[in-house]
């Protein structure tokens, strides 16, 4: 990522970098679907990553019990990890326990496909392809704006951002997003568009110009 080349260069690297995403599959694309029977009458928010301290999935739980619409929110955590059982314990409760799995590849697209909004809310975080593959599928996301992750270069523009490890002022995003649904439908096909310069085929292209250049300057 950008992001990482930037760590590098400030560290005193000094050979040539390439910025090269690793990629989203063309699973993930924009082909919204109606939610669930039993979920059509929540906001779905979804977030995907380990259960680690890092991912702060804490914060996001947070954020719910502090939105004006917690009981009407299904928070679904994609992933698995060591906080497992802490995160099972701070979501007892909310209305709608959340749904916690590791999820297949078809099962997430198919998850993001009816997704309200994407959180991530990692302090730390290299590239987060899970972003990219939720923006893809047409979410908006709330992403939190640390100086130590790569993720908020995603965002388009300040409603996509919230302070890191500030649970109140990602409640605020999340209500503003919930209660203006004809601009978040507008956004989601900008952070479709957004998304395909990191497509695995346009990744798998810049890796092949970089060789390329690198047997040119190797041959002089």
């Amino acid at each position: 990522s950008k992001f990482i080349a930037n760590q590098l260069e400030n560290h005193g690297y000094t050979a040539k970098l390439h910025v090269i995403s690793n990629g989203v599959d063309e699973d993930f694309k924009l082909d919204r679907k109606e939610k669930p029977e039993e979920l059509k009458d929540k906001f779905i928010i979804t977030m995907v990553g380990r259960y680690s301290p890092e991912k702060r999935q804490d914060v996001l739980i947070d954020a719910i019990k502090k939105s004006k619409y917690s009981d009407k929110i299904q928070l679904i955590l994609g992933g698995k990890g060591q906080c497992y059982e802490k995160y099972k314990e701070q979501s007892k409760d909310l209305k709608n326990p959340p749904i916690m799995q590791f999820f297949a590849k078809n099962d997430l697209a198919n998850i993001l496909s009816y997704t309200d909004l994407y959180v991530h809310s990692a302090d730390a975080e290299i590239e987060a392809i899970s972003c990219i593959e939720a923006l893809a599928c047409g979410n908006v996301p709330i992403i939190a704006n640390s100086p130590k992750s790569a993720t908020p270069q995603f965002a388009l523009d300040e409603r996509s951002l919230f302070e890191a490890g500030n649970s109140l002022d990602l409640a605020k995003k999340i209500d503003y997003w919930l209660e203006h649904e004809e601009e978040r439908k507008h956004m989601e096909k900008e952070y479709a568009k957004s998304a395909e310069k990191y497509r695995l085929s346009h990744s798998i292209q810049l890796m092949e110009e970089m060789l390329h250049e690198s047997i040119v300057e190797n041959t002089k």
